[in-house]
């Protein structure tokens, strides 16, 4: 599904730039002003609040007890984290932690080798899978300061041993098992998930393709020691566009970092061999945000380095994903329209180089016109972008009340923050729609006409006035002439110059 061959310019390993015993990171990795992580006075927990502010550890082992107010007590809790936190830590989560070790000790093995050796399974912006330094395609962009392993492991159709690392047969044994691991937990949790939401305990896998259909891939995440970290991040404010995330942290080296409800960012201290849970947008999208996709971001060390495992457990990716219809009522309607994992994906490919900001990046101008019709083909299905109050393009920000119905600024404070729905307090922002919109680029509505600029959704209208290619009436009101706004001073010119009225 992806068009681009090759990445935009050559690409850097960040690991390098490390190991160079640079004193200032390059320009291409400083973040904006308001993107970047205030380290200094940044404390691993809200001071105003220091029992709230980590997210929750859960043992699992409370499911597998014949404690029936134990195991109702860990269903609630998972339930509680994932409509609450989106994120949560697990531990006797079936996992060795031999196991969970030995994965660590082969990928940071394979991070050491020499640089020739690694870029043998340099990655391209076609599959992703290999040895990799970036993510986006957009040319120019602000980087993130990290190095990266992208590999897919299931469905078997997808999985490429050719792609993966140059290993021992014991080292490729342990990569296996470890995946078959995470293959195994993410089922696991599927389950427990769709029984919280009191339906069948299948219902979110099959929602996903069921079993054999359900993608799972891992990345690994490698963040080499950096001069200014002040000044970067590891990895840029995101939620993730799949299904489940299962991430295996660095122990040694806090680095994740996750959005609070009070906007702070809120380190999360990893538990001893414990593993971090978040819902990613795909589950969001089909508990129609009763579970919640959060964003998280990465922060570096200047003294440490640090690498983390990612295992992604994903849709399968032609399918359609939309509210689950046991969750949609007259008082919840449906939050999200149809679209699928390779949809969204492929929207969301535009915006990975994390780095830029949303402004930024609407004020870039257009490159490879083609190419970019090819990218936002799909756009317009992705969501219900409109206002469902007073059906203006949504804008930032966006409110919503408990029940998750919501309102636009503007209706918010005609309807002075009552739901017009369930007569709810409206007061939370909807962080993952906002996010949606905030990086939704469309192609000009004169598109057919010849226009190839992309913009943000929400300032289609202000565009529209000064396109060249909007469809204008002449001024003159004996004139029955319509043009493209681009014609229409040299229309006014050549036959209206004889009057005192002048067109500008």
């Amino acid at each position: 599904m992806n068009m681009f061959q090759d990445w935009p310019e050559p690409i850097v390993r960040v690991q390098s730039l490390s190991q160079s015993n640079l004193k200032a990171i390059p320009n291409r990795y400083v973040k904006p002003l308001s993107q970047r992580p205030n380290l200094p006075s940044q404390n691993h927990h809200n001071k105003h609040n220091p029992v709230t502010a980590a997210i929750p550890i859960i043992d699992l082992g409370g499911l597998y007890t014949n404690d029936i107010t134990l195991h109702a007590k860990t269903l609630d809790e998972i339930s509680k984290a994932c409509k609450e936190w989106g994120f949560f830590q697990v531990v006797n989560h079936g996992m060795s932690p031999q196991l969970m070790d030995r994965a660590k000790e082969t990928w940071r093995d394979f991070f050491h080798l020499p640089m020739e050796l690694k870029n043998m399974h340099a990655n391209s912006p076609k599959t992703y899978e290999g040895y990799g330094s970036r993510l986006g395609v957009e040319k120019g962009a602000i980087l993130d300061w990290s190095d990266y392993y992208y590999l897919h492991y299931c469905p078997l159709s997808l999985k490429d041993y050719t792609k993966w690392p140059s290993l021992s047969l014991h080292r490729r044994e342990i990569l296996e098992d470890y995946c078959k691991e995470m293959v195994k937990l993410c089922e696991n949790l599927m389950s427990i998930l769709s029984r919280n939401l009191g339906l069948q305990e299948d219902i979110l896998q099959n929602a996903f393709g069921g079993k054999e259909e359900s993608g799972g891939c891992l990345r690994v995440n490698y963040y080499p020691k950096c001069p200014q970290p002040e000044l970067t991040l590891g990895l840029s404010p995101h939620s993730d566009p799949g299904g489940l995330t299962i991430l295996l942290p660095d122990e040694q080296v806090a680095g994740l970092q996750v959005r609070g409800c009070d906007d702070a960012w809120i380190t999360v201290e990893p538990a001893p061999h414990a593993l971090i849970v978040n819902i990613g947008d795909q589950i969001q999208m089909l508990t129609n945000s009763i579970y919640k996709s959060i964003e998280h971001r990465v922060i570096v060390s200047p003294a440490k380095e640090r690498l983390s495992l990612a295992f992604f457990y994903n849709p399968k990716g032609n399918i359609p994903i939309e509210p689950l219809k046991e969750l949609v009522t007259e008082d919840s309607p449906a939050l999200y329209s149809s679209t699928t994992y390779d949809q969204y994906r492929q929207f969301m490919r535009f915006s990975e180089d994390g780095n830029n900001s949303t402004s930024q990046k609407r004020q870039r101008t257009s490159r490879d016109t083609k190419g970019k019709k090819k990218r936002t083909a799909t756009l317009h299905d992705l969501d219900a972008i409109e206002c469902p109050l007073c059906f203006d393009p949504l804008t930032i920000p966006i409110f919503q009340c408990d029940n998750g119905h919501i309102a636009c600024f503007t209706c918010l404070h005609k309807l002075k923050q009552k739901c017009a729905t369930c007569s709810l307090k409206t007061r939370s922002r909807n962080r993952a729609m906002e996010r949606v919109l905030e990086l939704l680029r469309v192609p000009c509505p004169n598109v057919e006409l010849g226009c190839s600029e992309i913009i943000s959704f929400s300032e289609t209208s202000t565009h529209l006035e000064i396109c060249a290619f909007t469809q204008r009436a002449c001024p003159f009101s004996s004139c029955d002439f319509v043009c493209f706004n681009k014609d229409l001073y040299e229309h006014s010119i050549a036959k209206h110059c004889e009057s005192s009225i002048v067109y500008v």
